[in-house]
C-alpha cells in the first residue's frame, strides 16, 4: 500500500514539473528595453548612489539602455564635467540618439540640471551637440546667444524700465509694445558653487542683473528688479522644464526665495509688473510657465529703449 501511495506522489510531482512555465522564476538580471521607445524603467531613472560610485559603460559595447542610464545619472548627480565628456564620446561613436534620449527623460522628470549640463557641454567644445540634440530653448546657455522669456498666460515678454528707483534698481515690465526691441533680451552668466551651477540673468543693453527684492508683499510675493550689482543669491536662477499642452515651458526659479517668476495681474499703462510667486507654482505651468526664445543672430532686432 505504501508503495502505491509513493507511486501516486511521484506521478503528481512529475506532472507539475512538466506543466511548469519555463522562466517563471523571478529574474535578477536587468530588464531589456526597446531602445526605439527612448523610455527607461522608473527604477532606473531615480539616482540611487553618489556620483563617486557611478560605473560607466563603454559606448562601443553597451546597449542603448545602459548608455542612456549612464548619462542620465551623471547629469542627475550634477557630475557635469563627466557628463559633458561622456556626451562627446557618444558623438564620436555616432550615438547622438543616446544624448537626445537622456535629455528627453530629464525633461520628462522636470530636472533643473539640464541647463547646467548644456552649459558645461558647450564650454567643453560641444556647442554643436547642444544645438542639435537639445530643445532649441537650451541654446540660451551658449556664450554667443541671447534670449527672451515669454509668459505662457499673457504671451508677454518683460523689458527693463526706463528710470531707476531710490536704490538705483530698475523695475521690469511685461508687455508686447516693441516685439523687435533688444530691451527684452537677456544673457546668462553661469555661477559655480560647490559643484552646483546657477545662472545670473544679465540685461543685454545695460549691465544690470535680474533679482528678487528683499521685501515680501501681502500676497507673499517678491518684486523683481534689475540691479547693477549681482552679489547675492537673489541674483541666482535655475530653469525647471515642464511640458504643457505639448509645449516646453520653464519655471524660472530664484535661489534665495525659491519663487518662480510671474507677471502680476494688475495692468498699469499697459504693463504688468514682474514678481516671484509666493506660493505653489509647480502645479500651474499655465500661470507661471515661460517659453524661451534663444537666438544668436540679432540682425533682426533693434535698440528701442522707450
Amino acid at each position: 500500500m505504501a508503495f502505491k501511495h509513493l507511486a501516486v506522489l511521484l506521478t503528481c510531482m512529475l506532472a507539475a514539473a512538466a506543466n511548469a512555465v519555463p522562466g517563471a522564476v523571478e529574474s535578477t538580471t536587468t530588464p531589456s528595453v526597446d531602445s526605439s521607445t527612448n523610455e527607461l524603467p522608473e527604477s532606473l531613472t531615480t539616482p540611487s548612489a553618489d556620483n563617486s560610485t557611478i560605473e560607466l559603460s563603454e559606448p562601443q559595447f553597451a546597449s542603448t539602455y545602459e548608455m542612456t542610464h549612464d548619462l542620465y545619472n551623471l547629469v542627475a548627480y550634477e557630475s557635469y564635467d563627466l557628463a559633458a565628456s561622456r556626451a562627446l564620446d557618444l558623438m564620436r561613436n555616432n550615438r547622438p540618439d543616446v544624448i537626445k534620449s537622456a535629455v528627453d527623460l530629464l525633461i520628462e522628470h522636470k530636472r533643473t540640471f539640464i541647463a547646467p549640463f548644456a552649459y558645461k557641454l558647450g564650454a567643453a567644445g560641444g556647442e554643436y551637440i547642444v544645438r542639435s540634440q537639445f530643445p532649441t530653448a537650451y541654446k540660451m546657455v551658449l556664450k554667443d546667444n541671447f534670449f527672451k522669456l515669454i509668459n505662457y498666460q499673457d504671451r508677454c515678454s518683460f523689458e527693463l524700465g526706463p528710470t531707476p528707483d531710490f536704490a538705483n534698481d530698475k523695475r521690469l515690465y511685461g508687455n508686447n509694445d516693441h516685439p523687435h526691441s533688444q530691451n527684452y533680451h537677456w544673457k546668462l552668466e553661469a555661477v559655480e558653487d560647490g559643484g552646483k551651477i546657477y545662472f545670473k540673468i544679465r540685461h543685454r543693453l545695460e549691465h544690470r542683473y535680474l533679482k528678487l527684492g528683499n521685501s515680501m508683499d501681502r500676497d507673499g510675493d517678491y518684486q523683481a528688479y534689475a540691479s547693477e550689482n549681482s552679489d547675492s543669491n537673489r541674483h541666482l536662477w535655475s530653469f525647471q522644464p515642464v511640458m504643457y499642452n505639448g509645449e516646453l515651458l520653464f519655471f524660472v526659479i530664484n535661489r534665495a526665495h525659491f519663487q518662480a517668476l510671474k507677471l502680476g495681474r494688475g495692468v498699469y499703462h499697459g504693463n504688468r509688473n514682474l514678481f516671484g510667486q509666493g506660493g505653489n507654482f509647480a502645479n500651474h505651468p499655465e500661470l507661471y510657465g515661460w517659453t524661451i526664445k534663444a537666438f544668436g543672430d540679432s540682425s533682426n532686432f533693434v535698440i528701442i529703449r522707450d
